[in-house]
């Protein structure tokens, strides 16, 4: 055999060894019937619209997704994935490896690897699913922890105190006025009757007076 092609299959795996998948490095959570995103990317890029793309479990040996010659198979895909994914073919190009799950379920927790044979690199995620119902209650639970509870008697006792500290200020301000102005009223008709019982006087002393003269 020609030592040039020797050395080319030799240097090959060496060429296949240069990429590498990259997973997500954190477990990737989700409520139970969300949609889920998973993305793998390649490293150095290339174009991997020609290339063989395996997503599986490998927690259960499950078939997730296939995609061979361009198109996405289904034929091996297990059941209960099948119709649930969709490879987004765009970011191929761009040697991203986007994958969407549909309407998740706790059954769907696990391990996912991604690999691409042809360039012998690959890598796997975790998936972690949890029950929507309990992750709310847990919210709620905080929410009420850090909250206390309203008190309808403690309302209504509270609306009870402002109004009569609003009221009896203002009761007595009225009250107040009215006896000022009745002593001013009162004041004012001595002080009238007064003049009145003044000015005969006056008008008769007057009249004396001359007639002395």
């Amino acid at each position: 055999m020609d030592m040039k092609v020797v050395l080319l299959f030799t240097a090959f795996p060496l060429i296949l060894a240069q990429h590498r998948v990259k997973c997500p490095t954190e477990t990737i959570q989700a409520d139970e019937g969300d949609d889920v995103t998973l993305r793998f990317d390649l490293d150095p890029r290339v174009n991997l619209e020609d290339y063989t793309l395996d997503v599986r479990r490998t927690d259960l040996e499950e078939v997730v997704h296939i995609y061979r010659s361009g198109k996405d198979l289904t034929d091996p895909q297990t059941e209960r994935y099948r119709h649930r994914t969709t490879l987004i073919h765009e970011d191929l190009s761009r040697g991203i490896i986007t994958l969407q799950i549909s309407s998740v379920q706790l059954k769907d927790s696990g391990l996912y690897q991604c690999f691409v044979p042809e360039l012998r690199a690959g890598c796997t995620t975790v998936l972690n699913v949890v029950k929507k119902v309990q992750h709310n209650k847990t919210k709620t639970d905080d929410v009420m922890t850090s909250t206390s509870p309203p008190n309808p008697d403690a309302e209504t006792v509270n609306v009870g105190a402002v109004v009569a500290g609003v009221l009896v200020p203002v009761l007595l301000i009225i009250i107040i006025i009215v006896l000022v102005k009745r002593g001013t009223i009162r004041r004012s008709v001595e002080r009238l009757q007064g003049r009145r019982e003044q000015e005969p006087e006056k008008e008769g002393g007057g009249g004396g007076r001359g007639g002395g003269r």
